[in-house]
């Protein structure tokens, strides 16, 4: 019996998923007490702050992150060495870039911060360094399907901030330089224990060649482009709304963006593992394989959250109530805005992954800078005509509507599919998964 429960739970979809409901709850969790112990004010610099360091994050990733799947997964033994060793000296570059560039603009524009992001800025490239082993050997266990560990490792990262700033709370007081040490502390402890583990493979940096740097930065290069304009959606939407309206606006805005972690655990639970599955497919030049893959992987994800949407929208009041307290309702008209645009972020973001396996982030790249400038502008004009964070959530559900039409025939040009196939084989994906689920539970009955 306990062998058959086992088969039920031991596999990549079921550790991809629990690695990112563990990741979300605890990021819950510590939003949750953050917005009770800090002021508005306060809490929105620091959702600022934290996405200043989230787009520079994301840019290392996106660097290297779908290179190491696409060119790690499925190698040879010599080949896995070069690339890993080349992964490891192009993100130490990178990491170099960032210190010199913190130092440059934390000297220039000094006296343009005030006293808080002065402090920031002093401790923001540590933060870059601190994170390098842990992010590095995220990507090298997904390229390898090991989401039992990379579990282990978002517990390390988000277990050990909720800890510290408890541990502050209860022998201290609360505030932005505490909040930014256990962030950073977290991370370092993180680090430590995956180098510790040996899931870096930072000793293969001594197998670096230039060919493979050279096909790891032409590939991950235009990524980076695509990712630096998703990236900067939500930054852009802060930092327009901390300038134009204010820093408490920035925490009311700041809630919808936890809503979405719902969503966003579905999301990216299937995204882990249809990237390898669709870039499989293309290295074949199975374009049948791709379509069905993508069709597949969009049609399920875009059915499964369609429940938890209308749940969120009916309780989005109590649930804001319980997530943060009462001085944050006035985000309750934003919350439902952003849960109806969530019921496009499967197609929207398979489109990307898909159009990234295929090797055409270029045409990915377009379709995100796009959905980057129609939302600074938008976010501009909605500000100057109603200086309210609910149109700035309505300027964000048009353009994501906008974007999905647009990414829709982007792809259809490479990849075979049609919105009957999303609906037809998502919907027997369903199937299949409940009917697993369901046989194997009886059986261990």
């Amino acid at each position: 019996m306990g062998f058959k429960l086992l088969s039920v739970i031991n596999n990549r979809h079921f550790h991809s998923l629990l690695g990112n409901l563990v990741s979300a709850f605890l990021n819950v969790l510590s939003f949750a007490i953050l917005v009770r112990l800090l002021s508005l004010s306060a809490f929105g610099e620091w959702v600022l702050f934290i996405g200043t360091y989230t787009v520079l994050d994301q840019i290392r990733t996106a660097l290297l992150q779908s290179g190491i799947i696409k060119f790690y997964t499925g190698s040879d033994e010599k080949t896995g060495k070069e690339v890993a060793g080349s992964a490891w000296y192009l993100v130490l570059i990178l990491t170099g870039i960032y210190l010199l560039l913190n130092l440059i603009v934390g000297v220039a524009l000094y006296g343009q911060f005030d006293e808080t992001w002065r402090f920031f800025m002093r401790w923001l490239g540590v933060m870059m360094v601190v994170s390098v082993p842990f992010n590095v050997a995220s990507w090298f266990l997904q390229a390898e399907h090991r989401f039992d560990k990379i579990l282990q490792v978002r517990f390390w990262q988000n277990g050990g901030f909720l800890v510290l700033i408890l541990a502050f709370h209860f022998f201290s007081t609360v505030t932005l330089p505490h909040v930014l040490f256990a962030y950073m502390a977290g991370l370092a402890a993180t680090s430590c224990f995956t180098l510790i583990k040996g899931w870096t493979k930072v000793r293969q940096v001594i197998h670096s060649t230039k060919k493979q740097v050279i096909v790891l930065v032409k590939y991950g290069w235009l990524i980076v482009g695509s990712m630096i304009s998703s990236g900067f959606l939500n930054y852009s939407d802060n930092f327009l709304i901390r300038t134009m309206i204010s820093p408490a606006a920035v925490a009311i805005y700041s809630i919808p963006q936890k809503f979405m972690e719902v969503i966003e655990i579905i999301l990216r639970s299937f995204v882990a593992t249809a990237q390898p599955t669709l870039s499989g497919a293309a290295n074949r030049n199975d374009w049948a394989g791709v379509s069905r893959a993508f069709s597949r992987y969009t049609g399920v994800v875009s059915i499964v959250i369609i429940p938890f949407i209308i749940g969120l929208i009916i309780f989005t009041r109590p649930l804001i109530i319980i997530l943060a307290d009462k001085a944050y309702l006035p985000a309750t008209d934003v919350v439902r805005i952003f849960l109806l645009c969530a019921i496009f972020y499967p197609i929207d973001r398979f489109i990307g992954v898909a159009l990234d396996m295929i090797n055409r982030p270029l045409t990915n790249f377009y379709k995100n800078f796009l959905k980057l400038v129609l939302n600074v502008i938008g976010d501009i004009v909605f500000i100057l005509l109603f200086h309210d964070v609910r149109w700035v959530a309505f300027g964000s559900l048009l353009n994501m509507i906008i974007c999905v039409v647009v990414g829709y025939y982007m792809l259809k040009k490479y990849v075979p599919f049609t919105l009957n196939d999303i609906v037809k084989l998502g919907w027997a994906e369903c199937q299949i998964l409940l009917e697993k689920v369901t046989g194997k539970l009886k059986l261990v009955k």
